[in-house]
């Protein structure tokens, strides 16, 4: 079953994850070990935890309720959005004029810090910041599942009808914060399960690595077996398991490793990495990077997680799903590849429902309409 969403008229950014690597394709030039210093630089940037932040939108003028911005693809898309500077968070509303070099829109909320003129911040398609009770109006329960590592934060929020013994558990993406589920959390509270918004290693709150590195999923998936545990423990019969980008990743490599015996209920996935490899590919094309740059990069990250390349190519599993599943991808996502995802659910297509939308970014299929996005997903979980 596919849904299209229709156009919308203006493009996105790239999300942040992969900014690095423009850099990276700058400075390679500078390296002494040719292409293998390249490669080098590629790799530490996509498996690096604690990247350089960049601030690209400066605060032209505020008056009142509305806000001046440079103008960027992102800042001038009229979807909800959220400015985020060194100290504080603004939500932000409709678009209310643009010109050549701004645009002005409406402040929704000042939820943290002095919205002034000046700031320099960047957009989020997060949207909302905080925890659930402040940012979306859900009691919840601030708890720690225990994973190998140590003591790992999660929001435990009860459904907002009688709550049954189903859990659903949230992951995020790579760097992102809890909070990117707060967008779904409400429609996920209404279906009246339980819902652990879970953290996992190397988040600013959680134990690090070894190696204070991404495992782009491959270790990152014991913590989503520990929430799992944690659940089944506080009296969970069975969950279901949402991620995004990353997150998704995390949540097919424990379907690698896990025979849920019947404890997996569903699948819910949002712009989910899939195939590694072409998704590094995809976004050194963008950024003009040789390609023999990405492939020394790619080997190296092989041999640094330990894994071959087909383990970084998640396709093969599609045969192991065996539970119903929602599958979002937006086909103009340029910062996860799109088409081993639709590749994914096609070959999964007896369990699969896959909603298709273009023009909406990386996990950005609720910010281009959130009452479709919600719809669907509610529909799903009615269903299962």
């Amino acid at each position: 079953m596919t849904a299209q969403a229709a156009p919308a008229p203006r493009k996105w950014p790239r999300r942040a994850a992969y900014a690095g690597l423009a850099g990276a394709a700058g400075l390679a030039v500078l390296l002494p070990t040719g292409t293998a210093g390249a490669g080098w630089l590629l790799a530490g940037q996509v498996l690096d935890v604690r990247g350089p932040r960049v601030y690209p939108v400066r605060v032209r003028a505020r008056a009142g309720n509305r806000i001046t911005l440079t103008r960027t693809p992102d800042t001038a898309r009229d979807i909800p959005l959220s400015f985020v500077w060194a100290t504080g968070h603004a939500r932000l509303g409709t678009v209310l004029s643009v010109d050549r070099a701004t645009v002005t829109r409406e402040v929704a909320e000042v939820t943290r810090g002095a919205l002034v003129t000046g700031l320099r911040g960047y957009t989020s398609g997060y949207v909302f910041e905080g925890d659930p009770l402040s940012a979306r109006g859900l009691p919840f329960e601030e708890v720690q599942v225990q994973g190998e590592l140590g003591a790992l934060p999660a929001w435990l929020v009860p459904g907002t009808t009688p709550p049954d013994d189903t859990w659903i558990i949230a992951v995020h993406g790579r760097g992102a914060p809890r909070g990117e589920a707060l967008r779904a959390l409400p429609t996920l509270a209404a279906s009246g399960h339980r819902t652990l918004v879970v953290s996992y290693r190397n988040d600013q709150d959680a134990p690090p690595s070894a190696d204070n590195r991404f495992h782009l999923g491959h270790t990152e998936w014991r913590d989503v077996q520990s929430a799992i545990d944690y659940a089944r423990t506080n009296g969970a019969r069975d969950v279901i398991l949402m991620g995004w980008s990353m997150g998704g990743a995390a949540i097919l490599n424990l379907l690698r490793e896990w025979d849920h015996e019947g404890f997996l209920r569903a699948l819910i996935l949002d712009c989910p990495v899939v195939d590694w490899n072409a998704t590094l590919h995809m976004n050194a094309r963008q950024l003009n990077v040789p390609p023999i740059w990405t492939w020394t990069a790619l080997k190296l990250i092989q041999h640094r997680l330990g894994v071959h390349a087909t383990d970084l190519d998640y396709r093969s599993l599609a045969a192991r799903i065996d539970v119903p599943t929602l599958l979002y991808v937006d086909h103009d996502d340029r910062t996860v590849a799109p088409a081993p995802t639709v590749e994914f659910a096609h070959a999964a297509a007896a369990h699969v429902q896959l909603v298709e939308t273009r023009e909406a970014g990386h996990c950005r299929s609720w910010n281009l309409d959130p009452d479709a996005y919600e719809r669907r997903l509610s529909d799903f979980l009615k269903s299962v």
